[in-house]
């Protein structure tokens, strides 16, 4: 049997116990706002901060309600659904306990992230996210102070960011670099699924990967203004232009690269106007409904 193999094979616990035995998780951490978990484990995130440790692993299983930052001096976290696929379980309404998703709280604020990352190397997996208002359902923050530190190198992986507010937005990034976006599906969003937002003036984004997620039914999907290094690719764009709408865009950008990614717009919809913008001094190989070759024409 491979290496692969073998660890595929191995029973959670196993699993845990080695990387716990050579350093690669600290501690391993149960939030069940439903209740019913693992002895000693918590039924909010903000009751759980103040536990937390660099290189923690958190399941979370339920419907989680709330809004929070993570700690400052933590790095590393992993924060992992505990079910097969990222899901709201209810029944009649009522959370079962069941599924891994994070929404808003009974009495949100309406300009504030569900989880806003402040510190480098957090990372998100199977998770389903519902953004409240106009904010964001995962915020990735650098100002470089005591407070908010810098979260870059964070990573978001086979997450579910659908609906919630009237404008809201799956994840945003603020000044950070090396952010990873793959494996996710943002549907419904009303604000955008990816958009970076001005901070501090520490640095542009930059040296991100936004790969193989499927955008659906959004206003607006990707934005990256004055990005750097970036790379947007495999990914599945499912709307057609609207009026006013982004599908893919780099205003302002350098060498940012956009390649193999489908898009449900027809080629001679690929323009600036219909919401797409290349980055300069960057590359654009990607496919169109209407074409079975890639087309690398600069949108204009």
């Amino acid at each position: 049997m491979t290496q692969s193999g073998y660890w595929r094979n191995l029973r959670e616990e196993n699993r845990r116990a080695i990387l716990q035995d050579y350093g690669v998780i600290n501690k391993v951490w149960y939030l069940f706002p439903q209740g019913g978990g693992p002895r000693g484990s918590f039924e909010t995130f903000t009751s759980l901060k103040p536990n937390l440790r660099s290189r923690d692993l958190i399941y979370l299983s339920g419907v989680l309600k709330e809004q929070a930052v993570c700690p400052v001096g933590v790095l590393d976290v992993t924060v992992l659904g505990a079910a097969n696929q990222p899901r709201q379980a209810t029944s009649g309404g009522v959370p079962t306990g069941g599924g891994a998703s994070w929404l808003a709280p009974a009495s949100p604020v309406a300009t504030t992230p569900l989880i806003r990352v402040i510190e480098q190397g957090w990372a998100f997996e199977n998770i389903q996210f519902a953004p409240v208002a106009a904010s964001a359902c995962i915020t990735f923050d650098r100002r470089e102070t005591a407070a908010i530190p810098d979260s870059s190198h964070g990573n978001v992986r086979g997450c579910y960011f659908s609906a919630g507010g009237a404008t809201g937005i799956g994840v945003e990034l603020i000044e950070v670099k090396k952010t990873n976006i793959e494996n996710c599906i943002f549907e419904g969003l009303a604000g955008y699924a990816i958009k970076n937002t001005a901070g501090d003036g520490i640095a542009a984004v930059t040296h991100f990967t936004i790969k193989n997620n499927k955008f659906m039914q959004n206003t607006n999907d990707v934005l990256i203004t004055n990005g750097q290094y970036g790379l947007t690719v495999e990914n599945q764009f499912y709307t057609v232009h609207t009026a006013g709408g982004t599908r893919l865009s780099f205003v302002g950008g350098l060498n940012c690269a956009a390649l193999d990614n489908s898009f449900k717009d027809a080629a001679a919809d690929v323009t600036i106007v219909k919401g797409y913008v290349a980055a300069a001094t960057g590359w654009w190989r990607n496919w169109t409904s209407d074409t079975n070759v890639p087309i690398v024409t600069i949108p204009a």
